[in-house]
């Protein structure tokens, strides 16, 4: 039987908008632009703009689960 790994993300604001961390490592940011749209970056690369906050976590955390 396999065990399930439980993995915490802290979310931290930024100067920009929020950041998204597994330990040390910053698996996601979440940027605010001047539209009141939200910029999911990961690894550095634009994903998606999103207008609603929730909806720009959820893909953040998204992609995080994927990349594992």
């Amino acid at each position: 039987m396999s065990k399930k790994k439980e993995t915490e993300i802290q979310i931290s604001d930024s100067k920009d908008g929020v950041v998204l961390t597994v330990g040390k490592k910053t698996v996601a940011e979440i940027k605010n632009t001047a539209d009141d749209a939200f910029d999911v970056i990961v690894n550095g690369k634009h994903i998606k703009t999103f207008k609603a906050y929730p909806e720009a976590l959820e893909e953040a955390i998204k992609t995080y689960n994927l990349a594992l």
